[in-house]
């Protein structure tokens, strides 16, 4: 079903639905959700137990069960939240998201973006949070919060190299099954002095404690830093994976990654894009590896420039926080638009 359709008969029944516990909400999830579910997607079901957040132990808020498990629970249970339960699938199997990283111009308020390069990914919500630092494979609960994981995130995100007056900027859109509606569901950025300024302090504060227990004999190599911000208005959260970049300069960039081969338009606000820009997009959302080269685009580093490499981790955001975008269905895409 489409998603304007289904936002439509959500918007008539959460009227008839007083209390989370309500049948109204075990029959939207029934009817829209368990029913529609045929194989070709995700068939994990996520059941919200009653209680806090806050005061409650992360890892009983939540129960997981198959599709075609007997064992999963039905409206006779009352443990359940059946309102959290119906809106936290519907997020999950009725969208699937695209994330992308861009690196852009600096520019004032007001001004037409200039996007230089952009990266696109396909990413899957879930309620569980993985420790991206170590690569490590344990798991823990996150909900209410979705996290948005690229677990290859060295390899999608090796061209994100940012240098003076540039910004790297990140946003998750969500599209329908029925491919009909895409969504903006985060769009946020930072600038290459603030990166350049974290990824200096921590890297200072960790080789002065190094030189000290190792009596002077680390050599102090430069290394990768797991740096956390908030997003605009402290809605949702990214991690990025940010370190040094020394580029070969007897070399073109387009070697070692093409830095302008993605090339927008400078209305890269609008909805529209140039057909060589959308080809682009699609070329690198449809395999990472396969870098869009065009020579028109290489150039060489400034050897009086620092770069810094910047790859996207994670986005988390909170399911509440990501349906109202969804259920509000007005915010199009900046980055990564395209024909649906």
């Amino acid at each position: 079903m489409e998603w304007r359709k289904l936002r439509q008969i959500i918007q008539l029944k959460r009227r008839e639905a007083l209390f989370p516990n309500s049948k109204v909400w075990y029959d939207l999830y029934h009817d829209h959700i368990i029913s529609t579910l045929d194989g070709t997607t995700d068939d994990m079901l996520f059941y919200v137990r009653h209680g806090t957040p806050k005061l409650s132990d992360p890892n009983t808020l939540l129960e997981f069960f198959r599709v075609e498990s007997t064992q999963k629970p039905d409206f006779s249970s009352r443990k359940f939240n059946w309102m959290e339960t119906f809106y936290l699938n519907t997020v999950l199997h009725q969208f699937t998201f695209v994330l992308t990283c861009a690196v852009c111009e600096q520019k004032p308020p007001g001004k037409a973006l200039k996007v230089y390069r952009s990266f696109s990914v396909p990413v899957f919500g879930s309620p569980n949070k993985h420790s991206m630092s170590g690569k490590a494979k344990e798991t823990t609960i996150s909900y209410p919060n979705i996290y948005f994981s690229v677990f290859n995130f060295d390899e999608i995100f090796n061209g994100i190299v940012l240098t003076d007056n540039e910004m790297v900027c990140v946003e998750l859109v969500a599209i329908d099954r029925a491919e009909t509606v895409q969504i903006s569901a985060f769009l946020g950025s930072i600038r290459y002095e603030i990166l350049r300024n974290t990824l200096e302090t921590r890297a200072s504060l960790k080789s002065k404690f190094l030189k000290q227990v190792s009596l002077g004999f680390y050599p102090g190599d430069p290394q990768s830093q797991f740096i956390t911000m908030n997003g605009p208005k402290c809605r949702g959260r990214v991690e990025m994976c940010v370190s040094s970049f020394k580029p070969d300069y007897n070399k073109d960039f387009a070697v070692s990654f093409d830095r302008e081969a993605d090339h927008l338009d400078d209305q890269a606000g609008s909805s529209s894009s140039s057909t060589e820009s959308a080809a682009a997009r699609r070329r690198l959302s449809t395999n990472s590896k396969q870098r869009y080269v065009s020579s028109n685009w290489i150039f060489k580093p400034a050897p009086s420039h620092h770069y810094v490499n910047a790859q996207l981790t994670y986005l988390t955001l909170r399911w509440d926080e990501l349906l109202d975008d969804l259920m509000e269905c007005k915010k199009k895409p900046t980055l990564s638009a395209r024909s649906v």
